[in-house]
């Protein structure tokens, strides 16, 4: 990395402060901010750790000859012979060296440790040492930079925490709605795809994956044993049960993304758990430990190992929350990708503010995904109310349910209600609900508190209603658990005026039964949004489904009790974390069916094929849309254009050639006068018909982009193009405006719909950040005038 100019500093800096009257949370990465200091050019430590003590500390090293894999695809790409061998070679060449001038740096004093070594998509090593020797290495030759070894965690699930916490999990099917269903019956299951899920190990022994599963690695134990943290892991440890955050020592996250990509449905119960793709090969890489949560380091070696092991595509439902571009992970699943393998991330669950995306998802070359909802099929029911003299009427919806729990049994039938109050375990101590139904107010606890506090006192449903005047019905569905018993809500009206009649004796009558179907298709709150920082590029590019999702978890998940027991060993998660593996299994989809793609015809065919939601977001907020599984699979049209990522290369910041389907313009300055920016995007027609396509722009004026037309911001392209057959055509996209364009962020679709079959539609995404400081058009990895 060569020192950067203070004009570059500044201007860098200050672009990226603009972005932070958008998004609060926008904030310039440390990382590449030490680029001002010529002496700590290539250092990236928390600032936390004092270099002049002799603590010993973890860092992560990286090397400046290339990657094996990383050397061997850019060899090829230029058009150069390099063989693996002779790559190798290299890379085993620069460690021998490293190490040797390791011993000279080291001291009689002190002792150095390398902990794990890499050279398949990332060079370098992980070493502890003393803290006031982390800078001798950067005088080592060969030594491109230092990383602290941070702490990674899973993108842990959403939870209903608190009541202004609750997400919107609703009871749905996500293989049909998405139409992988039809596609299992035609043969395209994954057969025959190696997967790779880097998460917290899955448990093997699930009857839903056992056959699934093909092997792994546990770099936590180091061992080739990828399980969960179990609860007789937890029992033998002597730690806590539950982490400061809340977390149980005992893991289930990596159990229930595998299940997501490639159940198999083997467990002979209703709930058994078909994934997306039930015929890949799963791998399990094991790198987050108890309490979900481990090192960098880890994460590295792992990605090294899944490429080394022939993974066609790897899920990393984990990450840091830091938009950071070049963060170690970033950088390691940008080189996964270019040998080969097609990287799928979560983008993280710090929603739903712009810039929230966190690392790995900010990496240019893999897949970000972030989370939508399903549509919901709702139960509800009439029902009646005796109380006393008075008699009332309500409009019950069911709230949340045990899991093969009867709902149809409730119509026509009565039972004796019995006031709980808040649903505190104190407010069932003075009262009777065995077998009866629980009254309960919304407010101060969380609905499982509520449930189970009354399921505890043998209740056999409860009523919530809500807590504040005017509020509907409870706008959201718990989902099925063991730990529930039927739950449903009425509105304020209905059930303040319930509670306020309740008396001895007093019955509710369910009526008749019917359903609704509400929501879906919408941007989950917890979702995190981009752009990228210092790029401006748009990520999460696609969203899949990511809440509410059945899949599978270890037995304890269930409850001590229920170890060994897989009948019930089952959960409903939301999160990104739920989403990014809907999208690995279906890129195996893509590869058995057609194994020649690369990860960047992946990554686009996804983005052209994908849908608006239901709702209007921005396109830093979702990308190019949610995912469409059967179109992208069976598409003959890509359309394409290359942006610059940013990379790391060579001993400085690189521009990589990032092949997508967004047209990210970056930062686009006024401070010369008028704007004028021009990418290009590639047709290219498989089929063996000409198509020509009607070109639509829109620019969608929301959530914190801003408006285009009021601002003279125009995007300028052909209204019609052409492609003949077994040919690809490029056709120019402008972005165009006046200098006194304000400020912020412009974003919308290009669309283009075939002139022969109005179904055939696809999208691209384009945005870009118009400032008025002075940007360069690549500012990082170039050489820039004072």
């Amino acid at each position: 990395m060569k020192k950067a100019t203070s004009r570059y500093a500044k201007v860098a800096c200050a672009a990226t402060l603009a972005l932070g009257m958008v998004a609060s949370s926008f904030t310039f990465p440390s990382q590449p901010s030490l680029a001002e200091n010529g002496e700590k050019k290539h250092l990236y430590i928390q600032d936390d750790i004092d270099l002049e003590s002799e603590e010993t500390v973890s860092v992560i090293v990286e090397l400046t000859e290339m990657p094996e894999k990383v050397a061997v695809a850019t060899a090829e790409k230029l058009g150069k012979k390099l063989s693996e061998e002779e790559a190798k070679e290299k890379v085993e060449g620069s460690h021998v060296a490293f190490e040797e001038a390791l011993e000279e740096v080291s001291n009689e004093q002190s002792e150095y440790v390398i902990e794990k070594t890499y050279e398949t998509v990332f060079n370098g090593a992980a070493l502890s040492l003393p803290a006031n020797q982390v800078e001798d290495l950067l005088e080592v030759e060969g030594v491109k930079a230092i990383y602290s070894n941070d702490t990674v965690e899973l993108i842990a699930p959403v939870e209903e925490t608190s009541l202004d916490d609750v997400v919107e999990p609703l009871m749905a099917n996500s293989l049909p709605h998405l139409g992988i269903t039809d596609m299992h019956v035609d043969g395209v299951t994954g057969a025959g795809i190696k997967v790779g899920v880097l998460d917290t190990g899955i448990d093997y022994h699930h009857p839903d994956l056992t056959n699934a599963y093909k092997g792994g690695y546990d770099f936590v134990d180091g061992d080739d044993d990828p399980m969960e943290a179990t609860y007789d892991d937890w029992l033998e440890s002597g730690l806590p049960e539950f982490s400061a955050s809340g977390r149980p020592y005992y893991t289930n996250h990596g159990t229930h993304v595998a299940g997501t990509i490639g159940g198999q449905a083997d467990n002979d119960v209703d709930m058994a758990v078909l994934g997306v793709a039930p015929d890949a090969d799963l791998y399990a890489y094991r790198v987050l430990g108890p309490y979900g949560s481990g090192l960098t380091s880890n994460v590295i070696a792992a990605i090294d190992q899944s490429v080394r092991d022939g993974m066609d595509v790897i899920n990393l439902s984990l990450g840091a929350s830091v938009n950071d571009p070049i963060y170690p992970t970033s950088i390691a699943t940008n080189n996964a990708s270019l040998a080969g393998v097609t990287v799928v991330n979560s983008a993280g669950n710090a929603g739903s503010g712009l810039g929230t995306v966190g690392s790995p998802g900010t990496a240019a070359l893999p897949i970000g995904v972030g989370a939508s909802d399903l549509p919901a099929t709702i139960t509800e029911f009439s029902s009646s109310y005796v109380l006393g003299e008075a008699t009332l009427t309500g409009d019950l919806r069911v709230l949340a349910t045990s899991f093969g729990a009867d709902l149809a049994a409730f119509a026509h039938e009565s039972y004796e209600l019995v006031g709980a109050g808040l649903g505190y375990a104190s407010d069932f101590e003075t009262i009777d609900v065995e077998g009866k139904i629980a009254v309960i107010s919304r407010g101060e606890i969380t609905f499982n508190e509520k449930i189970a506090n009354a399921k505890a006192n043998g209740a056999i449903a409860t009523i919530i209603y809500n807590h504040e005047p005017g509020q509907g019905h409870i706008p959201f569905y718990l989902g099925e658990s063991h730990s529930y018993i039927p739950s449903f809500s009425l509105t304020y009206e209905q059930g303040s005026a319930i509670a306020e009649k309740l008396e001895e004796g007093s019955q509710v009558t369910f009526g008749d039964m019917s359903e609704m179907v509400a929501g879906g298709d919408r941007l989950a709150d917890f979702s995190s949004r981009g752009p990228i920082n210092v790029t401006a590029a748009i990520k999460p590019e696609i969203v899949a489904p990511g809440v509410s999702i059945l899949s599978t978890v270890p037995s304890y998940t269930a409850g001590s009790e229920h170890v060994g027991n897989y009948d019930i060993a089952y959960a409903r998660m939301s999160g990104t974390s739920m989403s990014a593996p809907h999208v690995t299994g279906v890129v195996a989809l893509m590869l058995q069916a057609n194994p020649d793609w690369t990860p960047a015809d992946v990554k686009t065919r996804l983005m052209n094929t994908a849908v608006p939601l239901s709702q209007e977001y921005n396109v830093f907020e979702v990308g190019a849309g949610l995912i469409q599984p059967k179109d992208a699979v069976a598409t003959d049209m890509m359309i394409q254009t290359t942006i610059d990522g940013l990379h790391l290369e060579n001993d400085r910041l690189q521009l990589v050639d990032d092949l997508t389907g967004a047209i990210s313009y970056g930062f686009v300055s006024t401070n010369d006068g008028n704007i004028r920016e021009r990418e290009s995007l590639r047709f290219t027609n498989s089929g063996e018909t000409a198509k020509t396509f009607n070109v639509d722009v829109d620019f969608h004026t929301v959530n914190g982009t801003q408006e285009a037309s009021a601002n003279g911001i125009v995007a300028q392209t052909n209204t019609v193009v052409s492609v003949p057959a077994g040919k690809t055509v490029t056709n120019n996209v402008f972005f165009l405006g006046p200098k006194t364009a304000k400020q912020g962020l412009y974003g919308g679709y290009i669309t283009y719909t075939n002139q022969d079959d109005d179904d055939e539609v696809y999208r691209v995404p384009f945005g870009a950040y118009v400032t008025p400081e002075a940007v360069e058009p690549y500012p990082v990895g170039r050489s820039f005038k004072e």
